[in-house]
């Protein structure tokens, strides 16, 4: 054989060692193929059909695995399941004067929920926007006439205590949660007086003026007794699939790699409910800094793992001394005005990857 012939002869089977191993060869390598996974389009009903045509078994979306980058030569383990006995509660939350109600369920089957309810009820709904998460119930009177439906008779309650008149709606609010596949209801009481107000605040219903604080708290409660009661059926609401509420919580990695997790809420809410996970997790707060943002904490490995696998992440700080690892929680304003969560060591620097990743899950599955 002459020379030429071996070099093409080693030519060849250099080339066709990658024609055989990429995903373009004969066989085809799919172990990284769930990294670019994207959801099909939605299928497109011809309008001549009507509405006629459902879907008997919808399937919720999905979240999106954000790190999936990162971890090029394996699919990324799925995040640690933390719970406790109130964590799949309904209940109210109160920050200041808000108010709202936690469901551990995703919008999708809280929406046709919070429909029934009105519908029992004998509350008619004005206008409903399920890309916005808005209810707003048609006026209700309560004067002089004798009601059976709890929020009518809740309503001539509060109103009568409080010495108010004129009619009555409800404008409600249906938002994601902190930790996925969870929803939060907002509700707001305006009285006729009002009636010429926005009912459809651009970024919640915050920006309205209460009518009946005392009538939304016991509203509120009236529609989590519903909700729980009703907690087995899982109605699945289609049109609900559309509500555009952006996630109160993603976790991501910043410039160099890092994981945070943004909330997006504002300062004074995104404080209380690191606190709030904080403590419902059990996790040792040794100091904190309101001013710079900063819980300092200690966290064995029992609260991250239990006591199955004691000392795994207290080996990934094996390097830097001490027992139970010591870190910073910083809550760092962004140029967007968002706040991400990043976890630190006590002189400021990084922090194991595999750690921050679960201090960080440990955090948003605790924060309600």
């Amino acid at each position: 054989m002459t020379k030429a012939a071996i070099v093409l002869v080693l030519a060849t089977l250099a080339s066709g060692c990658g024609w055989f191993s990429d995903d373009r060869g004969f066989f085809v390598n799919r172990s990284d193929d769930y990294i670019d996974a994207r959801e099909a389009p939605r299928l497109i009903i011809p309008e001549d059909l009507g509405e006629t045509l459902e879907d008997p078994f919808p399937i919720p979306p999905v979240p999106a695995q954000e790190n999936a980058r990162f971890y090029p030569g394996r699919a990324p383990l799925p995040d640690a399941i933390y719970a406790n006995d109130n964590r799949d509660a309904i209940r109210i939350q109160r920050l200041g004067g808000r108010i709202w109600l936690v469901v551990p369920e995703p919008p999708t089957t809280v929406w046709p929920k919070i429909k029934q309810f009105l519908a029992e009820n004998g509350v008619g709904v004005a206008s409903e926007r399920p890309g916005r998460g808005r209810i707003t119930t048609e006026w209700l009177s309560t004067e002089n006439e004798s009601y059976r439906d709890v929020v009518r008779t809740l309503l001539k309650d509060v109103k009568s205590t409080a010495a108010e008149g004129g009619r009555d709606r409800l404008l409600l609010q249906v938002e994601q949660g902190l930790r996925e596949a969870t929803s939060e209801v907002h509700m707001r009481h305006q009285a006729d007086a009002a009636e010429g107000l926005a009912s459809d605040a651009p970024a919640g219903l915050d920006q309205l003026t209460s009518g009946l604080a005392e009538a939304e708290r016991r509203l509120l409660n009236e529609l989590g007794a519903y909700i729980a009661a009703r907690v087995t059926e899982q109605t699945v609401s289609m049109v609900a699939q559309e509500i555009a509420g952006q996630a109160k919580s993603e976790l991501a990695r910043d410039d160099v790699g890092q994981p945070i997790m943004r909330l997006f809420l504002d300062e004074e809410r995104a404080w209380a409910t690191l606190s709030q996970a904080l403590a419902n997790a059990g996790v040792e707060v040794l100091e904190t800094d309101r001013q710079s943002r900063v819980h300092h904490v200690r966290i064995p490995d029992e609260v991250l793992l239990g006591e199955e696998k004691p000392g795994f992440f207290r080996r990934l700080f094996s390097s830097r001394g001490g027992d139970a690892p010591e870190v910073l929680l910083r809550l760092n304003k962004e140029k967007n005005g968002q706040y991400a969560l990043s976890v630190r060591d006590r002189a400021g620097q990084s922090v194991p990857v595999e750690f921050a990743q679960q201090v960080l899950v440990l955090v948003r599955e605790y924060s309600a």
